[in-house]
């Protein structure tokens, strides 16, 4: 059996098919109607990204059990998620600060004083109380991964699989009957409902699903490996990827089926038993995923930025934006995985 400890690159390039996805339906916009665009139903392709923060979260906190600390739980709690969430504050500072010069003066939001109080609200909240940000918009689904995890650390280091198994599983279980009994509707994230967005009880139904997803490879990596078996795993993750991924243009299924099949499937991608895992065994897909994350978070600005100051076809805006994204996204990579790298890289050798 392969090393379970290996990194999956395979999820790393997901990264960015999803990341284009949600790209392409953000670009609704431009057609002046909802749903018109394409991949109309793309916001199904976040669920991909809570579920496998929900993986990787319970497989970093496996490690860390039986490790004796002398810090409160509060202060794991806090080292924990900054060290989950600190190689992406660079690309976030610089979207934030270049999108908030791109969207200067172009937003109904008070952004004529430089430091008012809607932009003092956006960077310490990052969009998870309620709406109100434009710059920031991209990065609800951080704020909502933090808190989630903020909420959950506790639990789990305190009831370890306990929580896997029965805790996980009940809060799943309540959010969804939550969600069903006052209409939340999580495929609107942005929608607010009580303080928070809908977003928030997407993000704790699917970070959960995580859970469920790791516990499921666990049980799939005991699976003896055999050609006839690879090859079996390998069709059926294939065409899985491919029904979701058409269904984020196609009305084929709901959130529901949605949420089942990606749970099975990230599972099955983890547990390295497809020969998706030797195909792309190369680390550049690892950069690739990086880029993933910044295209996403590039999008909501310049999607702004493109509304106020060009008009034209469906089409033609579509190419703007898409140049636009490329060159903000490459710029932030530059600065945040590049250069910043070096310069730490000179700090240790200094």
């Amino acid at each position: 059996m392969e090393n379970s400890s290996k990194r999956n690159y395979y999820i790393d390039f997901l990264k960015m098919v999803f990341s284009i996805v949600i790209v392409y339906y953000h670009s609704w916009v431009f057609t002046g109607n909802y749903g018109s665009g394409y991949f109309n139903r793309g916001y199904y392709a976040v669920d991909f990204y809570f579920i496998v923060t929900g993986f990787l979260f319970i497989k970093s906190l496996e490690k860390i059990y039986n490790k004796k600390s002398k810090d409160p739980v509060g202060l794991l709690d806090i080292k924990f998620v900054f060290n989950k969430i600190k190689e992406l504050i660079p690309s976030i500072l610089f979207i934030f600060i270049v999108g908030y010069f791109m969207v200067y003066r172009t937003s109904s939001i008070n952004y004529h004083i430089t430091f008012s109080d809607s932009i003092i609200t956006e960077i310490f909240f990052l969009g998870f109380l309620g709406k109100g940000m434009t710059v920031n918009l991209g990065c609800w689904y951080i704020s909502v991964m933090i808190l989630t995890l903020f909420i959950l650390f506790p639990l789990v280091y305190k009831y370890k699989k306990n929580f896997n198994y029965l805790i996980s599983p009940l809060i799943i279980i309540l959010c969804l009957g939550l969600c069903n009994y006052f209409k939340i509707a999580i495929t609107d994230p942005l929608s607010s409902n009580y303080i928070f967005i809908n977003g928030v009880y997407k993000g704790f139904i699917f970070i959960n699903l995580g859970v469920i997803s790791y516990e499921l490879c666990n049980i799939l990596k005991k699976i003896k490996f055999n050609r006839f078996i690879r090859i079996f795993f390998t069709v059926l993750e294939t065409l899985i990827y491919i029904f979701l991924f058409l269904n984020m243009h196609y009305y084929i299924a709901e959130s529901y089926m949605n949420a089942i099949l990606f749970t099975f499937n990230i599972a099955l991608t983890f547990s390295n038993l497809s020969y998706t895992s030797v195909l792309f065994n190369d680390k550049i897909y690892q950069s690739i995923g990086k880029f993933g994350f910044i295209f996403y978070l590039s999008n909501i600005p310049v999607r702004i930025f493109v509304m106020s100051k060009y008009y034209g076809s469906y089409g033609k805006m579509l190419l703007i934006y898409w140049i636009i994204i490329i060159i903000l996204s490459t710029a932030t990579y530059i600065v945040s995985n590049v250069i910043l790298k070096k310069i730490k890289q000179l700090k240790e050798k200094a």
